[in-house]
């Protein structure tokens, strides 16, 4: 039997088993991954990808259940990875070349149970990724470049995808490289659904050290915004506090502009609307190196956190229930759930509960009345999402985005008004 090693040596978690998904999937051969570690201070969503089993571990792994709708499965000690070997042919990803000094050992175990060794390594070539024999330099697999999206397509044999209308500005918080290099999930989750709808959109990145006029100036003429369930980092690489998530969410509840939040993004979306309802000090935060006043300091039933998919039931009428249908499979990676005395206070400003787990106590999707769209969720639905099947929540947040920009467009006040200024305090000469 074999071990194909495929090195990529770089910072990036994003790349960590990209194009070693991309050989195990042309050689129908299983994708077996050691444990690894990456900067996490410069790159502090490096381990975020969750599997539907629940397995936490290295970003880049997405790529594996997007090609194949597999999750990645546990990380592998030594012993068992030998094991797996010595039964069939695998593919095992590493993120530096094999003949590093800390792989010595393991290639001599690896070898004295009789088990062969292909050795590839991942060459960047002008814009394309390419993977080439070690020894020989003979080149195995080349043309694999990311798109607009963050997804790896193979130069021409993706056809592209025929958009129509003008484009849309969408905007994310953090900032490009985070979205792109270390958490590449939810940036090819929207691809996967702008694909789908034949959309333009445009993604705005909304660094978190953006305040006051400068933060309204960037958020002004967007047609949609996204609340991810991720950490974002400020100056330093240094995580910043709810504060850069709650004036967006709270910018949006007071625009009318569509709003998806994702995790502590609808954390946030609940903050702003309590703020505004009750008062600030009535929904404090506390401040960036402690857990947000919203979130129960409970942890849920098993004291722990809570991965893998789980079922989630819908209320029945709600627009989750539309998307989703009665029930049906989401993603987690949480620990904290929203306060419910908090919810119920919330409730006449038309905040209702339309999601709930099977206990029925914990809310897994909120939405508000009387808003073009405000919803969030606790699970992590770009985390299901595929090119060939986008998520349906992302899909119809992006298919509100559009109908609000065309309703707003023929509207009265934009027929009657020739410029959206984004200072108006400059007077049209």
């Amino acid at each position: 039997m074999t071990i194909t090693f495929i090195a990529h040596s770089t910072p990036e978690p994003a790349f960590y088993g990209a194009l070693a998904a991309i050989l195990a999937e042309l050689r129908a051969l299983p994708l077996c991954h050691l444990p690894v570690s990456y900067d996490s201070k410069h790159f502090i969503n490096s381990r975020q990808y969750i599997s539907p089993q629940g397995h936490q571990m290295t970003s880049g792994l997405l790529w594996l259940e997007r090609l194949t709708g597999r999750g990645a499965g546990a990380e592998f000690e030594l012993g068992s990875l030998i094991n797996r070997a010595v039964k069939e042919d695998i593919v095992v990803p590493l993120n530096q070349p094999l003949c590093s000094p800390c792989y010595a050992t393991m290639i001599q175990r690896i070898r004295e149970n009789g088990i062969a060794i292909e050795s590839l390594q991942v060459v960047k070539n002008q814009d394309r990724y390419q993977l080439e024999d070690c020894v020989s330099g003979k080149v195995r697999s080349n043309g694999w470049a990311r798109d607009n999206f963050g997804r790896w397509v193979l130069g021409g044999v993706t056809q592209p995808v025929m958009r129509a209308g003008k484009a849309l500005r969408l905007g994310i918080l953090g900032d490009f490289n985070e979205h792109r290099d270390s958490y590449p999930a939810t940036l090819a989750a929207l691809g996967d659904a702008a694909d789908a709808l034949a959309m333009n959109i445009e993604v705005v990145y909304i660094t978190p050290n953006l305040v006051s006029t400068q933060l309204d100036s960037r958020l002004f003429d967007l047609d949609g915004l996204l609340l991810p369930g991720i950490s974002v980092q400020g100056a330093d690489n240094v995580s910043v506090s709810s504060s850069s998530q709650l004036a967006v969410a709270r910018w949006a509840l007071d625009n009318q502009a569509p709003v998806l939040g994702i995790n502590s993004g609808m954390h946030m979306m609940v903050a702003a609307l309590g703020q505004k309802i009750l008062g600030d000090a009535a929904v404090a935060m506390p401040g960036p190196s402690t857990l947000n006043a919203l979130q129960c300091s409970l942890p849920l039933a098993d004291q722990g956190m809570q991965r893998g998919n789980r079922k989630v039931i819908f209320q029945s009428g709600s627009r989750m229930a539309k998307m989703m249908g009665k029930e049906a499979q989401l993603r987690y990676n949480q620990r904290w759930r929203l306060s419910p005395q908090l919810l119920d206070k919330l409730a006449c400003a038309g905040l209702q509960v339309t999601g709930s787990d099977e206990s029925g106590l914990s809310a897994e999707s909120v939405e508000l009345e009387n808003h073009p769209f405000f919803i969030g969720v606790q699970g992590h639905p770009e985390l299901q999402s595929r090119r060939e099947r986008p998520h349906p929540l992302l899909l119809n947040f992006l298919q509100q985005v559009r109908q609000i920009n065309k309703d707003r467009d023929i509207s009265h006040p934009a027929l009657t008004r020739s410029v959206r200024l984004k200072h108006p305090h400059f007077l049209m000469g």
